[in-house]
């Protein structure tokens, strides 16, 4: 159980700093201001979809989902894939174990994902465990 708590928090402060990094587009996850600003976006769609997947157990479909239609070149779109990770990241070990999934396949794929936004590597190395 500490582990598990180390981890999940790692993931999300991990999110918080690549929210600082990527600017004002990507506020840090569980705020107002980033519920509304995915509430008036186009990501609303992608991510419930995403969410909706989750909750089915299908988080590898999801993550391939995430992955074809969310647009890097955009910064803008980069709260969709961080609420993404931490939507998964509020599963407990159990849940994930059941659907083939761990705490390291959150952490890379939103290391990934920050990759792909173009985030210096050195920065999410800072939390691998």
């Amino acid at each position: 159980m500490l582990t598990e708590d180390y981890i999940v928090r790692m993931i999300r402060d991990m999110g918080r700093l690549l929210a600082r990094v990527m600017g004002s587009g990507a506020l840090e996850p569980g705020t107002a201001e980033e519920a509304e600003a995915l509430a008036s976006g186009d990501g609303v769609p992608l991510l419930e979809e995403l969410k909706d997947l989750c909750g089915r157990g299908e988080i590898n479909q999801a993550e391939n989902l995430l992955f074809e239609r969310l647009d890097f070149s955009d910064p803008s779109t980069f709260p969709i894939a961080l609420e993404f990770y931490q939507h998964l990241n509020r599963f407990s070990d159990r849940e994930l174990e059941a659907w083939d999934y761990s705490r390291e396949e959150i952490y890379e794929g939103l290391r990934d994902c920050a990759l792909e936004y173009g985030v210096d590597p050195q920065l999410t190395e800072a939390f691998r465990a």
